[in-house]
């Protein structure tokens, strides 16, 4: 089953049921619609004269016509390679150059942005725009590649995620197995759609299920948007469920009966961020864990939050979530995560040395630190790499991060390790202050005294403004080992 029978079996099945709705104008897509609308997308790449195959950029913000490229141009046999528009047009036109795209589709809010990459990469920028055609795919192989995903911008190698036609068939089932959708329920989408919530809203599409694009994430009017459109689900990040906690009444979180879950992925919860949400909603929260080598690998549920007795088991709050249908999870040497699955990626594109440097033995080596519980939950307690080896001992940064924020004054902090002629590396932190709190340096190393081990305090503690993110939420400690390089 390509992308294309994905689209083709959810108009024949439910072809006049609601798909997908604008929030903004209201506008509505029925599957027979959507499915007219992405195969448009294909139809007009061929009129270009673009062969099978293929590599299609698109860079656009959250909207319909998104998805009606994206999923249009896979559909068709072309190769979609989506972009991340808060990237510099340099590094945007370093990863269109390293995939060989030979066309950028545009939205209208990110046409000047094209202009510039076109101007360092010369290809052809065509306009996202919604025209139809009669939907009638041809079957693709499983092993056709349909996306290449990068998964960073800022280096002069970039990276790019080869996945085909079967890893997203089994990513799409993985999906609807774990969250158990029904036809009819409404998906608030607030997340952008390039980085892989295209693929977790087209499961949503694939169950029946109407999607909501809403824009994007604001903490002020979420709950009213949930409301709103009755929302039965929805996914966030981490940073946004935090902010939902921060800027949003208890009684209008508790007045959300109709939801049924809120998945967050792309970054571990804080344990008592966890605990804030499940106060504020009830046992209300999914927890995904995955990469964009793997994405939905393990999966908990809400229901899972609840032990024998009826009430949150507080093992969960630390839990990634059990391996989902069709995953295999396993503790590797070190400790290092390792899934297999027919959803794990087919490589990186035009990196031999690096796939089989993380594939082994149909093993996928994720560079994730983690145990398994005895009932099979996951948890991940640290990345490898980010390990810091401070005089011959291990210091894992979440511990020492865990131990800052547990003082009154610290909202946030991201920890790495910098080089040193004595140490090998040092401890250093990047610190946020709480609201109002006055702190200190030197105030939190004599904290950390009581916390930590010697080997583990912070020798250098910097108080920032704001920590740098994502799109994932997942703090950037390159960026915050150069910033404190540069101190």
């Amino acid at each position: 089953m390509s992308i294309g029978s994905v689209l083709l079996r959810a108009a024949q099945r439910w072809p006049d049921a609601v798909a997908l709705v604008d929030a903004a104008s209201g506008r509505r897509w029925t599957f027979g619609a959507l499915a007219a609308a992405c195969a448009g997308t294909g139809a007009r790449l061929r009129a270009g004269g673009l062969e099978a195959g293929a590599r299609v950029a698109l860079l656009a913000d959250a909207q319909p016509e998104y998805l009606f490229a994206d999923y249009g141009a896979m559909a068709a046999g072309y190769v979609r390679v989506p972009l991340d528009p808060a990237l510099s047009a340099a590094e945007l036109a370093n990863q269109v150059k390293d995939s060989e795209a030979q066309v950028l589709l545009a939205g209208d809010s990110r046409r000047a942005l094209a202009e510039k990459i076109a101007a360092l990469v010369p290809m052809r920028v065509l306009p996202i725009e919604e025209s139809i055609s009669e939907p009638a795919w041809e079957p693709l192989a499983a092993d056709t590649l349909a996306t290449l995903n990068y998964t960073g911008g800022t280096s002069s190698a970039p990276k790019a995620v080869m996945l085909t036609h079967g890893n997203l068939r089994a990513a799409l089932q993985n999906i609807v197995m774990a969250r158990g959708a029904a036809p009819g329920e409404v998906m608030l989408n607030v997340r952008p759609l390039w980085p892989i919530a295209a693929v977790i809203v087209l499961a949503h599409l694939a169950a029946g299920g109407t999607v909501v694009l809403a824009g994007s994430f604001d903490p002020a009017r979420f709950a009213a948007e949930l409301a709103r459109w009755r929302a039965g689900s929805t996914s966030l990040v981490p940073t946004h469920l935090v902010r939902l906690l921060r800027e949003t009444s208890a009684p209008e979180l508790a007045s959300l009966g109709h939801l049924r879950a809120i998945d967050v992925g792309g970054a571990g919860i804080a344990p008592e961020i966890f605990a804030k949400a499940l106060d504020a909603l009830g046992p209300k929260i999914g927890v995904l864990y995955g990469l964009t080598e793997a994405s939905w690998s393990c999966y908990q549920s809400p229901a899972d939050l609840l032990g024998a007795d009826g009430k949150v088991d507080p093992a969960r709050l630390r839990s990634a979530g059990r391996p989902v249908f069709g995953c295999d999870v396993r503790i590797g040497d070190g400790g290092e995560v390792e899934l297999r699955g027919a959803h794990v990626m087919h490589g990186y594109w035009k990196r031999p040395e690096l796939t089989r440097e993380v594939l082994r033995e149909g093993w996928f080596r994720t560079g994730d630190e983690g145990r398994l519980d005895a009932a099979g939950f996951l948890s991940i307690t640290g990345r490898i790499k980010e390990v810091i080896r401070s005089g011959g001992k291990s210091v894992q940064p979440e511990e020492v991060e865990r131990a800052l924020c547990a003082h009154a004054g610290v909202a946030e902090a991201a920890v790495v390790g910098l080089p040193d002629a004595e140490w090998g590396e040092i401890v250093a932190a990047a610190v946020v202050a709480a609201p109002g709190a006055q702190v200190t340096p030197a105030l939190l190393m004599e904290h950390c005294r009581a916390q930590l081990s010697a080997h583990k305090r912070p020798k250098i503690i910097r108080l920032v403004e704001t920590l740098p993110r994502s799109h994932y939420g997942k703090v950037q400690r390159a960026k915050v080992k150069a910033a404190l390089t540069a101190a």
